[in-house]
C-alpha cells in the first residue's frame, strides 16, 4: 500500500479550494476547430491517465480519435490514417516539452480488392482470412532532453487493430475477436488499438443551443447524450511507472519528486502531401489534447488551429490570457442572471489547468505552465468511484489525472456556477454517466456499437409491403 500520509487532506483542500474551476466548458474535444473538423481522422477526441484497479504500479492512458463513428458507416468502415502519425506524449520536467513520446504508425492492407466488403462471413479471429480490410501498427518509444531527441527504439511492430464490429453474422463473437488485439509489450505494459464506444457523455445538443439545461439545475436527469451510439478509435497504452518518470524509477508515494507527470496526445501530418501521401516533407503538428474543453471553450474561433499546431510550453504566452479572462464565464452571466460568475483574473484556472496544484499535481516547482493533464502517481485508486473527483473527496479522480467515468461536464458546471464562492447550485448537463458500462479490466473502454445495431436513425414500422392498388 502507498503511503497517504497528509496528501489526502492537502490534496482535497487543495483542489476544492483553489483547483476545480478547470476546464470551465461543456463539452469534449469533438471537432474543435475548423481544420481539424475537416479531418476527423486526425482530430484527437479525449484523453484519460488513471491508475487503473487491476493495475497498480502503472499508468493506463486512453486516447481517441475519429469523432461521431456511425457504426454502420460502411463501406468504407473507419479507421486511422496511414498518413498519420499518433502520439502519447508525457512531460515529466515540468517543461511543458515531451521527455518520451510514443509513437504509433498504422499500415491498411486489402486482401482483396475485387471484393467490396470489409470483411466476409465469418471472421472468428483476429487473422482470419475472411478480414478483407487489415490494418497492423508499429510503437517506438522516443526519449527527448530539452525538447531535443535522445533516444528512439521501436518496441512492437505489426500488431493487428481491433476491426470495426460490422455486425454479429460477420463477427459472432466480437468481443472474443478484439481480445485477441491486446498486446503485451516488453518489460511490461500493454497496448490496444482500435474501434471502441465513445467513452464521453454530454448533452451537446444543449449546451451549444445557449448552454440549455433541459431539466431544472440539471441535476435530476433529462439529458441527452449526444455521444451515446456513436464509436471512435482508441490506443490505450499501459505502461509501468518507471517508463515515465523523470528518474526511470517507480513512484514511492504522492510526495514523491517523480509522482507527478503531465500527459497529452497529438497528431502529425506531412506539412506538403499529395494524394495523402507524403515525399520528404516534415512531419508537423495539426492536432493535440491534454486537459478536456480547453480547445473547444476556452480558445477562441481565430486561435484554435494555432493551438493545435503549438506545443504545451508556449500556452501560457500565447493562450493565457483566454485562461484569465475566459469568455464562457461572461457568457455564462449574460445567459442565467444572478450567478454572478468571476469573469476576469481566474488565476484559480490558470493554476489548475496549466501550471498545476503545488505539491498535488505540479510536476516541478518551477513547472512552465502548460495545458496537459497532470496525474500524481502516487494516489491510489479509488475503492468506490465518485463520478464529481475530487469535488466530492474522491481524490484519484479529475483533475487528478481523468478517469473513464468521470463527469467532467457537471463539476465544470458546478465550479462555474460558483462551488467555490459558496454558491454550491447543483448544476449539470443531466448526463451523469456513459450509455454503456465501462470494462473492469484491459482495454477498459467498452465495446463499440456493431453495423447492424445502429440507433442514430429511423427505423421503418411493420407495414403492409403489397402495393396499394389503383
Amino acid at each position: 500500500m502507498r503511503k497517504r500520509s497528509t496528501f489526502v487532506v492537502a490534496l482535497a483542500a487543495a483542489l476544492i479550494a483553489a483547483a476545480l474551476a478547470v476546464t470551465a466548458g461543456f463539452g469534449s474535444s469533438h471537432r474543435e476547430a475548423p481544420q481539424s473538423s475537416l479531418d476527423p481522422t486526425a482530430d484527437d477526441t479525449d484523453l484519460y491517465a488513471f491508475t487503473a484497479d487491476d493495475a497498480p504500479g502503472s499508468v493506463t492512458l486512453v486516447s481517441n480519435w475519429i469523432p461521431f463513428e456511425d457504426p454502420a458507416g460502411g463501406p468504407n468502415f473507419y479507421r486511422f490514417d496511414d498518413a498519420a502519425h499518433y502520439y502519447l506524449n508525457v512531460d515529466n520536467t515540468g517543461d511543458g516539452r515531451a521527455d518520451v513520446k510514443y509513437l504509433f504508425r498504422f499500415k491498411t492492407k486489402i486482401r482483396n480488392p475485387d471484393s467490396f466488403l470489409y470483411a466476409a462471413p465469418t471472421v472468428d479471429s483476429i487473422d482470419s482470412p475472411n478480414l478483407n480490410i487489415v490494418q497492423t501498427y508499429s510503437v517506438t518509444r522516443e526519449t527527448y532532453r530539452n525538447g531535443r531527441e535522445t533516444g528512439a527504439r521501436t518496441i512492437a511492430r505489426g500488431i493487428p487493430t481491433a476491426p470495426n464490429d460490422i455486425g454479429p453474422k460477420t463477427m459472432p463473437n466480437y468481443d472474443a475477436l478484439a481480445a485477441q488485439a491486446i498486446h503485451s509489450l516488453p518489460g511490461g505494459g500493454k497496448v490496444f488499438a482500435g474501434q471502441r464506444d465513445d467513452p464521453f457523455f454530454v448533452d451537446l445538443g444543449g449546451t451549444f443551443d445557449a448552454l440549455t439545461i433541459r431539466n431544472g439545475t440539471g441535476n435530476a436527469g433529462g439529458g441527452k447524450d449526444d455521444l451515446a451510439g456513436y464509436n471512435v478509435h482508441s490506443i490505450v497504452l499501459q505502461l509501468p511507472e518507471s517508463d515515465v518518470t523523470r528518474d526511470g524509477k517507480a513512484v514511492s508515494g504522492p510526495s514523491a519528486a517523480n509522482a507527478v507527470v503531465g500527459v497529452w496526445s497529438s497528431t502529425e501530418r506531412r506539412r506538403l502531401t499529395v494524394g495523402r501521401h507524403g515525399g520528404g516533407a516534415r512531419w508537423v503538428q495539426v492536432s493535440r489534447l491534454g486537459n478536456p474543453l480547453v480547445n473547444e471553450v476556452v480558445i477562441p474561433l481565430g486561435k484554435k488551429d494555432q493551438f493545435n499546431a503549438t506545443r504545451p510550453h508556449r500556452d501560457a504566452a500565447l493562450y493565457g490570457q483566454y485562461v484569465l479572462n475566459p469568455e464562457l464565464a461572461k457568457l455564462i452571466n449574460l445567459l442565467y442572471p444572478g450567478l454572478n460568475v468571476p469573469e476576469t483574473n481566474r488565476t484559480d484556472i490558470v493554476t489548475a489547468l496549466l501550471a498545476g496544484i503545488p505539491n498535488v499535481t505540479r510536476i516541478a516547482p518551477d513547472a512552465v505552465p502548460a495545458d496537459t493533464l497532470k496525474i500524481n502517481l502516487g494516489v491510489p485508486p479509488s475503492g468506490t468511484q465518485n463520478r464529481f473527483g475530487v469535488l466530492a473527496g474522491d481524490n484519484a479522480g479529475f483533475p487528478n489525472g481523468r478517469r473513464l467515468g468521470d463527469d467532467v461536464v457537471d463539476i465544470s458546471e458546478r465550479v462555474v456556477g460558483g462551488f467555490l464562492v459558496g454558491n454550491k447550485l447543483p448544476l449539470g448537463d443531466g448526463v451523469d454517466a456513459n450509455d454503456k458500462a465501462f470494462l473492469p479490466s484491459f482495454p477498459y473502454v467498452a465495446p463499440p456499437t456493431s453495423g447492424l445495431d445502429s440507433q442514430p436513425k429511423r427505423t421503418e414500422p411493420v407495414h403492409d409491403p403489397t402495393p396499394a392498388q389503383p
